[in-house]
Order: structure tokens, then sequence, then C-alpha cells
């Protein structure tokens, strides 16, 4: 058994919870969006003091490591690195897609052992993150960027497969599915899916390694050039 605090910032809104066992003690989330560096450590404070609890006292922190966010997944790693470093705690870094799938197969609990989950984190225009896991959360298909077509996944839909869709990309894909077999699930990225996940990683002591651990980007962040202006010594 191991109490966990895990910290889940991946995409627009960040979330805390305290865990033990994987069972949640307390949690809080974010109420604007990709504020992350002014909020992630009050509500990490919120959520110890609603759990009665101190920070000395966690065996552990686990952050979602993405895919997702540049900047929201770089301020959690590096507030979660932070806090492992001053009071010498263990890191477990938990995969974003992942955690989205916890979240739909828990609220999906009745579905057919056939049934498969896809969740998305929205990677601008029609290009989402995505993975594929079965109903027992094993992952199928590695987290990768995909452009969204109406094509997308009609190999499934052809086999009678029905793939159930979540996170903040689903519903880029809602507006060009036309399979009674294609499904929206409204989990979000959230640490209230963390728990298991991170429980089962700190049994297996997957933990990470300070010094040079970074953030799952998947892509390369889009970063912009600004434009060279004349210089105009008259004026």
């Amino acid at each position: 058994m191991a109490l966990i605090l895990c910290m889940e910032t991946a995409t627009e809104r960040c979330s805390i919870v305290v865990a033990n066992n994987g069972e949640i003690l307390g949690k809080e989330s974010s109420s604007s969006d990709f504020d992350h560096t002014a909020q992630l450590t009050l509500l990490v404070d919120k959520c110890l003091k609603q759990s009665n609890l101190h920070l000395s006292e966690v065996d552990a922190i686990a952050v979602s490591i993405g895919p997702g966010s540049y900047t929201s997944l770089r301020t959690g790693l590096s507030t979660a690195k932070g806090m492992c470093y001053g009071l010498n705690l263990p890191l477990l870094t938990i995969d974003s897609l992942s955690i989205i799938a916890a979240g739909a197969i828990q609220e999906q609990a009745e579905s057919e052992e056939s049934t498969l989950y896809v969740p998305m984190i929205d990677a601008r225009r029609m290009e989402v993150y995505t993975a594929l896991f079965s109903s027992t959360g094993e992952t199928l298909e590695a987290p990768h960027a995909a452009i969204l077509t109406a094509d997308s996944y009609r190999a499934y839909f052809e086999k009678g497969i029905t793939l159930i869709f979540a996170g903040n990309g689903a519903p880029k894909f809602s507006s060009l599915a036309s399979s009674p077999l294609a499904l929206f699930s409204s989990v979000q990225s959230n640490a209230a899916y963390m728990p298991a996940l991170a429980e089962i990683a700190f049994q297996q002591k997957a933990f990470a390694e300070l010094a040079y651990v970074e953030p799952f980007y998947l892509k390369p962040p889009n970063i912009t050039v600004p434009k060279k202006q004349n210089f105009d010594p008259s004026r």
C-alpha cells in the first residue's frame, strides 16, 4: 500500500488527487484554463489539507508525463520533480492517454469485452494524440499523433467493433463519425483516474530517474520565430 499524490497537467485543466492504496482521500481541480503555473501548488496544498495530510507523509508523487500540451506538461513535471527532490520521494510517470482510457473504462463498467477505448488529446486543427486500449486497460496501439478524417477507424467499424472515444480531442471525431459503433464518453483528463495506475507503478517500483526524466511530448513543440523588423534610424 502507498499514499500517493497524483498530479494531472496534460491539458487545459490541472487536477490533484491524494490516494491511499488506490482509494481517493481528497481531490482538487483548477477552475480556469491553462493556469497551471499559478494554481498547481495551491491545489496540492488544498488537497492535502482536505485529506488532513502533510506532504511529508506522502510515499510517492505521480504525474502525467504526456503526450499533451507542451507548457502544461513541463509545468507539471517540474513541480513534481521539485517536490521529489526536496522530500526525497520517488516519482511515478503515468501516460496521459492511459489516464483518460482508465476513466472511460471505469465509466463504461458494463461494456462488452470486445469494446475498445480510444483516448484523444487535442493537438490542434484536426490532429490528436491518441492510442488504443482494450476493456482491461491493455495498450493495443501505442501513443501516436493522428490526423482525423471520416475514414479514421473504418476498419474497426467494418469488423463490428465498438469504439469508445474520450478526452478533449474526441469531439473532433464526433463531427466526422457516421457509424453507430462510434460512442463518445464525457471523460476528460483528470487525476481522479490516476490512483490505480499509480499504485501499480509503485508496487512495480517503476520509479523515474529524477535527473533525466523529461515530458513525453510525442511531437516537437510548435515554436514560432517573430519576423524581423526593418530598423529605420530616422524614426
